[in-house]
């Protein structure tokens, strides 16, 4: 395969062509002075349960008549199931991180959604990945945003390390930036490495023309560099590192093998999205999801004993996500349709050894027959971003574009870290764009400067004017308040020290 063949297959185009999304960051070479913001060395690994996992048949309300009422075939008894509390199990298959509940390195969220819950798999999927709400659609990843704000010379400056890892899936848009994209596809570290080392040709020593296109290719160029250098940095990790224990033979086992692997061999990557398929449980249910369930639980626990033997255990967290969760009752097939809220597992020695909320109220039912949310699932994300990471929750407001208050399942949550002082200023994506009514503009200052934002409309006439006076250095944010303006575009305009950043935004009613 042609190293152009490859990252066509491992990578996105953002729209237009504009830019190449970064799809590696280096360890050698150019890339030795480039200090990392991330500070902290933990690392957050989450896992997709694609297709719609049955909360109910994971997390079981034993106690609950109207569980075995609702589903006569598909319901386990108690006598079947794996002892948590008085009124919770879980499904048999976990028999392999019961051991981390008696342990105290398990915690459950119970109800994670979003309001209106979209049953389509490609829409539910997306919203997650972005961060949006259901009536928001959004061009930029959660993660995205939230590297970018970490990152503000983004993709200059970066660390020596990958900033987020994924598997098994090409739709890299949970790490889309506004410009770029912060995450990397990996398979097989070592062929990848051969892939882009065999086909690696080095960059060009004429300079580029100081044009638009010379500046494309200079960050082509650039990307050419990382690419290698960050393939050798993967390779390299994953030769050095260990397993001490067996995983299962199967796809998600591979998965948080090769993981537990780079982690052990020095990879300092704080995020990984693993994925395993096959949740979509319209039929012969009993059989899959229990197969599906033994496959990560068995996967998880080999993990963590394996980081445990190691000494690494402390550093990571595991979470499981999926888009949506299941109908509370069981259908003609032996499974059950698409639903709305279910729970979300956590796992690590920092692990609140708690149950969040409470079971689901399988008698008030919302009007399409799926039970209420009890935490939206931002909320998951803001905590690993405050208290896993230790980062400003102004932080996680930013990425979000509003408040989703952290769930204190971080048994010793870091302190909060002051954001990097950016080079330049720098003006950062409005979120949410388009947006209804209001949208957050985030922008950073490298020195204290007075600040005015102004609106404009289409036609280029000011509308509103914000003189907001003298500001600190770093990351500052500002609401635009549409409600009192019609549907249209608009160009925000931030002026700060003689310079005037401006970007289009979209108010739609």
């Amino acid at each position: 395969m042609k190293r152009r063949d490859f990252i066509r297959t491992t990578m996105a185009l953002t729209a237009f062509g504009a830019r190449i999304p970064l799809m590696a960051i280096g360890k050698n070479g150019i890339q030795s002075s480039r200090r990392a913001s991330w500070e902290t060395d933990r690392i957050a690994v989450l896992i997709k349960l694609n297709g719609g996992n049955d909360g109910l048949n994971t997390i079981i309300p034993t106690q609950d008549s109207n569980y075995y009422n609702l589903r006569p075939n598909l319901a386990l008894t108690e006598s079947q199931t794996l002892y948590v509390n008085e009124e919770t199990s879980l499904h048999p298959s976990m028999a392999p991180i019961h051991p981390l509940v008696q342990e105290g390195q398990m915690g459950i969220i119970h109800g994670v959604g979003y309001e209106n819950g979209n049953l389509s798999h490609f829409r539910s999927s997306d919203i997650w990945v972005t961060g949006s709400s259901a009536d928001t659609h959004l061009q930029t990843g959660w993660i995205g945003r939230l590297l970018e704000l970490e990152y503000p010379d983004f993709p200059g400056n970066t660390p020596n390390h990958p900033l987020a890892i994924q598997y098994n899936s090409a739709n890299l848009l949970e790490f889309k930036t506004s410009e770029s994209n912060a995450g990397m596809m990996v398979f097989d570290p070592e062929i990848m490495y051969n892939i882009i080392a065999g086909n690696y040709v080095p960059g060009e020593d004429d300079p580029a023309p100081d044009t638009y296109g010379g500046e494309e290719l200079d960050y082509i160029r650039e990307i050419d560099i990382l690419s290698y250098e960050y393939a050798g940095t993967i390779s390299e990790t994953a030769s050095q590192g260990t397993n001490t224990v067996e995983y299962p033979n199967s796809n998600i086992g591979y998965q948080m093998a090769l993981t537990a692997q780079m982690i052990s061999g020095g990879l300092n990557t704080p995020l990984y999205r693993l994925y395993q398929g096959g949740y979509d449980t319209h039929a012969n249910q009993l059989n899959d999801h229990s197969n599906l369930l033994g496959e990560v639980s068995q996967s998880i626990a080999s993990f963590l004993q394996d980081l445990s033997n190691q000494g690494l255990s402390e550093r990571v967290l595991v979470i499981t996500t999926s888009e949506f969760g299941r109908r509370v009752y069981e259908n003609g097939s032996a499974g059950t349709d698409h639903g709305t809220s279910a729970p979300c597992m956590i796992f690590g020695p920092n692990v609140t050894p708690e149950i969040f909320g409470q079971h689901l109220d399988l008698t008030d039912l919302d009007n399409n027959n799926n039970p209420w949310i009890q935490y939206d699932y931002r909320q998951i994300y803001s905590s690993v971003i405050t208290d896993w990471f230790g980062l400003q929750q102004e932080i996680s407001d930013t990425v979000f574009g509003s408040t989703f208050d952290p769930i204190p399942y971080v048994l010793e949550p870091l302190s909060v870290k002051q954001p990097p002082v950016p080079t330049k200023f720098k003006l950062n994506p409005a979120f949410p764009n388009p947006f209804n009514p209001t949208t957050m503009l985030s922008y950073t200052l490298p020195r204290p400067s007075n600040v005015t934002i102004r609106l404009f409309d289409s036609r280029g006439s000011e509308i509103q004017t914000h003189r907001l006076g003298r500001q600190n250095p770093g990351r500052n944010t500002f609401r635009i308040d549409g409600r009192n303006l019609a549907s249209g575009s608009y160009f925000a305009q931030i002026e700060s020290g003689g310079t005037a950043l401006s970007q289009k935004i979209t108010l739609l009613k």
